[in-house]
């Protein structure tokens, strides 16, 4: 018998704990990724990229890894498509590189080993994403768009399940006189959420300041939701979404 390695089996790849980020404003910072991911599982390394050539105003890309690859599992699948700094950026796996080519890597071979490995991804990792130009105006900007989205993803753990604030005044002439208008609205919100995956259930708290909460088919469809409908305007308010849970929701009023 010619042993390979001992003769058994080859053994089984392990699942992926790396994610690549892409399509990231070059104003996004490894700290501002680690508030955003975090909440999904421990974080071994955030390695940012530099951008192309440097170039000021180029998309940015960064590697996110995970203790667990159920937590990376989770995290892709929820955060893949959301809007971030007005881009909607792109979360993939992607294998991590083995040690003795982790090793060159680290020792600054990175861009040699990229061309003769086809431009495999994460080579020439440990530069922070480079902060071009554009003002205050433009940090504040970044700043208010990555407060709403931690406001949303951070605040509780990602769930499959969705609180939303502000959808109406408990004392409005229309909540106060019309039968109707609950199971309306209630209808009305399935089915904009529906656009984001499966709403399995919708309770309206009419004891409450406009709370309405939902429960997804996963976390990924309540955290695109979420994202969609954060900051929205509605009948003259504006809408507050987060995550909360399924205490929460079992123990909510419904109308």
């Amino acid at each position: 018998a010619s042993g390979r390695g001992g003769g058994g089996e080859p053994a089984a790849p392990e699942e992926p704990r790396k994610l690549m980020v892409s399509d990231l404003h070059p104003h996004i910072a490894a700290d501002d990724l680690k508030e955003v991911f975090s909440p999904f599982g421990e974080l071994t390394s955030v390695e940012m990229q530099p951008n192309a050539g440097g170039a000021e105003g180029a998309l940015g890309t960064a590697y996110i890894t995970f203790q667990r690859p159920s937590d990376a599992r989770d995290a892709q699948a929820a955060i893949h498509g959301l809007e971030l700094a007005g881009r909607n950026i792109t979360v993939s796996f992607m294998a991590e590189l083995p040690a003795a080519l982790s090793a060159i890597a680290a020792g600054g071979m990175g861009s040699a080993l990229s061309g003769v490995l086809g431009g495999v991804p994460g080579l020439g990792l440990g530069a922070h994403l480079m902060m071009g130009g554009g003002g205050a105006g433009v940090e504040d900007n970044i700043g208010a768009e990555r407060a709403a989205l931690l406001a949303r993803i951070g605040s509780a753990a990602p769930s499959p399940y969705v609180l939303l604030k502000n959808m109406f005044d408990p004392a409005g002439k229309d909540e106060t006189s019309d039968p109707d208008f609950f199971g309306d609205l209630r209808e009305d919100i399935m089915e904009e959420c529906g656009k984001f995956g499966k709403v399995e259930a919708a309770k309206v708290d009419r004891a409450s300041q406009g709370h309405v909460l939902l429960q997804f088919d996963s976390t990924g469809s309540a955290t695109k939701a979420a994202s969609s409908m954060h900051s929205r305007w509605f009948a003259g308010k504006q809408i507050t979404a987060e995550f909360t849970d399924e205490a929460a929701f079992a123990s909510a009023p419904s109308a």
